[in-house]
C-alpha cells in the first residue's frame, strides 16, 4: 500500500471516530477536530476543548494505526488542555524519522519517544527530557527476541539463515539493543546472517509478523508483550536485554520555562490524585517520574557497537 493511500485510510478512520464521539458520547470535551488530511500529509488531530492562546503541540512515536493512536492518547490531551488552560494539539507521524525531523524543526513542543530516538533527536535538536513513564511497577523495560512456540527454536543462534523482523532503525528495543547484541557475538551484518530482514514499523506489527509465521523471529519491546494478548500465548522469548529506562516525554529548547514547569507538574500528578487515577489506568501506566539526560547514557554506549 502506498503512503498516499495509507494516509487517506488513517484520516477516514480518525474521522469516523470523531463522528461516533459526537453522535453517541455527547461530551464536547472529548471531541477532536481533524485537520490537514490532504493526501500525503501527516495526520494532525487536536483537542476540541480549546481556550484562547497558543497551542501546545505534542508528538507521539508510531505505536499503531491512527484509530489506535487517537483512542489511546485523547484523554491525555484533554487532561493537559484542562491542567494548562490552553489548546493541546496532537501530532502523529508514520515513522520514527519523521518524529525526529519534526522535533528538530520546532514543529513539536513536547514529544514521547523511545530511549534511542531521544538520543538521536537530542543530537539533531535542542531538547531535554522532562518525565518518563512507570509501567508494570517499573520505569524500566527490555528488548526481547521472540519466536513461535511451535517453531522448535529455543536460542538466538538457531535463527541463523531464517527470516527476521526489526521494528525501525531508530527503535531502541526493536533495533539498537538486539543489533548491539549481535555485534558483540560477531554478527556484523544481520542482512547476511538472516535469510531475510524486514522492518515492520511498530512493535505490534512485529509481534503479528511472528505470530502469522511471516518471519521466524523478531525484536520488540517488553512494553508491548502483554499476556492478555491471545497472540502472545503462541510465542516464546528466546533473548532478553538488560533493563533500560523507558523513553521520555521531552520538551524543545526555548519553550517558556513557566509553561515547562506546569507541564512537568501536570505529568507528575497523573496517577497520584483521585481525578487522575482513571487517566493513568487508561494510558496503561502507574505514573510519571522526573527524567534526566544521563538516564540514557547506556543507550549511547550500545550505539557505539552499532554505528
Amino acid at each position: 500500500m502506498t503512503d498516499k493511500k495509507r494516509y487517506i485510510i488513517y484520516a477516514l478512520a480518525a474521522a469516523i471516530i470523531v463522528l461516533f464521539m459526537k453522535l453517541y458520547l455527547g461530551d464536547s470535551r472529548s471531541l477532536f477536530k481533524l485537520t490537514r488530511i490532504e493526501s500525503g500529509a501527516p495526520i494532525t488531530i487536536h483537542n476540541g476543548d480549546v481556550q484562547t492562546g497558543t497551542s501546545l503541540n505534542i508528538g507521539f512515536i508510531p505505536q499503531g494505526n491512527a484509530v489506535f493512536m487517537v483512542k489511546k492518547w485523547q484523554p491525555l490531551a484533554d487532561y493537559l488542555a484542562k491542567a494548562l488552560q490552553m489548546p493541546v494539539e496532537m501530532l502523529f507521524r508514520s515513522s520514527y524519522r519523521e518524529i525526529i525531523n519534526a522535533f528538530a524543526k520546532g514543529e513539536m513542543d513536547l514529544c514521547l519517544t523511545g530511549a534511542f530516538m531521544y538520543v538521536l533527536t537530542r543530537e539533531a535538536a535542542d531538547i531535554r527530557p522532562l518525565v518518563r513513564r512507570k509501567k508494570f511497577g517499573s520505569s524500566y523495560y527490555n528488548s526481547v527476541i521472540i519466536v513461535r512456540k511451535d517453531s522448535g527454536l529455543k536460542t538466538f543462534n538457531e535463527l541463523k539463515g531464517r527470516s527476521f523482523a526489526f521494528t525501525d532503525k531508530e527503535s531502541t528495543t526493536g533495533y539498537l539493543l538486539p543489533t548491539a547484541m549481535m555485534r558483540q557475538r560477531g554478527i556484523t551484518d544481520p542482512e547476511a546472517y538472516f535469510s531475510e530482514v524486514i522492518y515492520a514499523g511498530n512493535h505490534d506489527s512485529v509481534l503479528l509478523s511472528v505470530y502469522t509465521g511471516n518471519v521466524a523471529g523478531a525484536a520488540m519491546a517488553t512494553t508491548r508483550w502483554r499476556l492478555e494478548n491471545p497472540n502472545v500465548k503462541e510465542l516464546r522469548i528466546i533473548w532478553k536485554s538488560d533493563p533500560i529506562y523507558l523513553g521520555p516525554f521531552s520538551v524543545r529548547g526555548g519553550l517558556d520555562e513557566t509553561l515547562v514547569a506546569k507541564i512537568k507538574d501536570a505529568f507528575l500528578k497523573i496517577g497520584k490524585t483521585p481525578e487522575t487515577r482513571q487517566l493513568a489506568e487508561y494510558i496503561q501506566i502507574e505514573g510519571f517520574e522526573e527524567a534526566h539526560d544521563s538516564d540514557y547514557d547506556s543507550i549511547r554506549k550500545a550505539r557505539k557497537w552499532v554505528f
